[in-house]
């Protein structure tokens, strides 16, 4: 080959080599962009804020009433609070202290009177049944589902400060099906979260009724005037 004909061929294998090793790579500069995004994370979204998340977040407390895990509360009956606009508002539980006292007990029936005070100086309104759980001493969640008893109908109670109304509370002290029948057929409450009706923060009273059987079913009447 003369030197001319080299010269020539030089720069013909040259950009056929440089085309072959073009055609090798398969991904345009989008699907690169991404496959380097997948394979490394986003310095927008660490690694640990999951973890950050949940330590910076406060634990609950045994002492914060709406913490406690035991009383839950259904909706209340239709046409519940039925407050006329301008009236007096629905009782909120820190404008509310309850106590609790025994009553009869016959037969295996255990009974007593959950009363809820208006202490917050204002006139508010309290309508239906409102929520229950029971605790114990150690803090965690007893057995225990609420009833509510449909007579007497709920009504509109209205409080002026110092009043109060009241629920009747039922339950059994007999074992009931697989609870054991020697000993305690559960375990024994230390206190009774109380959710007022239309409310989510709970209160709470001291528990000294002994264990409540049936698998902690407690009936309770609608709140009337006390």
């Amino acid at each position: 080959m003369t030197n001319p004909t080299k010269r020539l061929a030089l720069p013909v294998l040259l950009a056929a080599g440089v085309l072959t090793s073009a055609c090798s790579f398969s991904g345009g500069t989008e699907d690169a962009a991404a496959a380097t995004s997948s394979a490394s994370p986003s310095a927008s979204t660490p690694a640990t804020t999951s973890a950050a998340a949940s330590s910076s977040a406060p634990a609950p407390t045994a002492t914060s009433a709406s913490s406690v895990p035991a009383a839950t509360a259904a909706p209340e009956p239709s046409g519940a609070d039925p407050t006329t606009t301008g009236g007096p508002d629905r009782c909120h539980t820190s404008e509310l202290t309850g106590s609790l006292s025994e009553g009869d007990a016959a037969a295996g029936n255990r009974y007593a009177t959950l009363t809820l005070t208006n202490t917050g100086g204002e006139v508010c309104t309290v309508y239906g049944y409102g929520g229950l759980g029971l605790v114990g001493q150690d803090g965690s969640s007893v057995p225990s589902q609420q009833i509510r008893v449909d007579s007497p109908a709920p009504r509109t109670v209205t409080l002026q400060p110092g009043q109060a109304v009241s629920a009747t509370l039922h339950w059994g002290a007999v074992a009931t099906g697989p609870e054991p029948t020697s000993g305690q057929c559960e375990p024994t409450p230390a206190r009774l979260t109380v959710i007022p009706p239309n409310e989510t923060d709970a209160l709470s009273v001291t528990w000294t009724s002994g264990p409540v059987c049936d698998f902690g079913h407690i009936e309770q009447t609608a709140y009337a005037a006390a």
